[in-house]
């Protein structure tokens, strides 16, 4: 296949990923990753840092237009962003690391068990949003909202994702926000969960530096090449004019989302998303069962 047109494919699909955070806030993360590694063959270690990288920058454009279009109102849900955000931490650092990598008795290796669990998450979830009529209004409560951010936090570190395909669901059935609302909220948290995720990689791997290919980055930046330099000893090269071509593409789609967000019906934009998750969810079984 022609290496120009696999490039292309690559950036049209970025575009397809911010259209996926513009429109549900959530999606966008789960497309960069698959891209990054089957299109430009990164290895897995570098298209995780290239993908933590622009989504957290993604998010935080997607955060801003959302708040100018007065969509954000973190104040209703407050009770599920910090439960969520601690046991994000806890179950990445402390849960994840000690799953084993073959479990013994279901004969199945950690990140197919993984990835089982999350199909399942995203069918149940898909199938909930499909579905005319919703839980009842009162489980919107404070304490239903900590308990459900607390296994939503769970879910985010074991799988290792921004987490919004688990997020907007949430907020949809269990806060009673409307797509628009739980869409910026989402965005919001999965900026806060790359951040956190980027700091607390830094503190764990604690000698980490920078370094210039080019002699002088003022020269010119967009060609210019930085290196992550680890505690482990592994260098990821980080192409800027790469990066800045993928960031392009993903803003260009995030603002169509949010732009086609507040033209077209939100019952329509919620049977889309969930038809969405059903497919992404029997695309998983797909992959992981045969």
């Amino acid at each position: 296949m022609d290496l120009l047109f696999v490039e292309l494919l690559g950036y049209i699909l970025f575009i397809f990923a911010g259209l996926m955070f513009g429109l549900f806030g959530s999606g966008g993360s789960i497309i960069m990753l698959p891209i990054l590694i089957y299109l430009f063959k990164l290895p897995f270690e570098h298209a995780k840092i290239y993908s933590l990288f622009l989504i957290f920058l993604i998010s935080c454009f997607g955060v801003l237009k959302h708040y100018k279009n007065n969509n954000l109102k973190i104040s209703e849900v407050r009770f599920f962003i910090f439960p969520t955000l601690i046991f994000t931490a806890i179950s990445s650092f402390f849960i994840f690391p000690n799953i084993p990598s073959h479990i013994q008795f279901l004969n199945i290796e950690k990140q197919s068990f993984l990835m089982i669990i999350f199909g399942v998450v995203v069918f149940l979830s898909s199938v909930s949003l499909y579905r005319e009529k919703f839980f009842s209004p009162t489980y919107h409560s404070k304490f239903f909202l900590i308990f459900i951010g607390v296994f939503v936090g769970l879910l985010t570190g074991l799988l290792g994702i921004g987490g919004g395909f688990i997020i907007v669901p949430t907020l949809l059935i269990f806060a009673n926000l409307d797509i628009k609302k739980a869409g910026a909220i989402s965005l919001f948290m999965i900026m806060l969960n790359t951040l956190l995720a980027i700091i607390l990689s830094v503190h764990v791997l604690q000698n980490f530096e920078l370094h210039f290919f080019s002699q002088s980055f003022s020269q010119d930046w967009l060609n210019s090449n930085v290196i992550i330099q680890l505690g482990t000893g592994m260098a990821i090269p980080f192409a800027l004019d790469f990066i800045f071509y993928l960031f392009l593409s993903g803003l260009i789609g995030i603002i169509i989302g949010i732009r086609i967000l507040n033209q077209i019906d939100l019952s329509l934009t919620k049977k889309l998303f969930s038809i969405t998750l059903m497919l992404l969810s029997l695309s998983i079984f797909c992959i992981e069962l045969f």
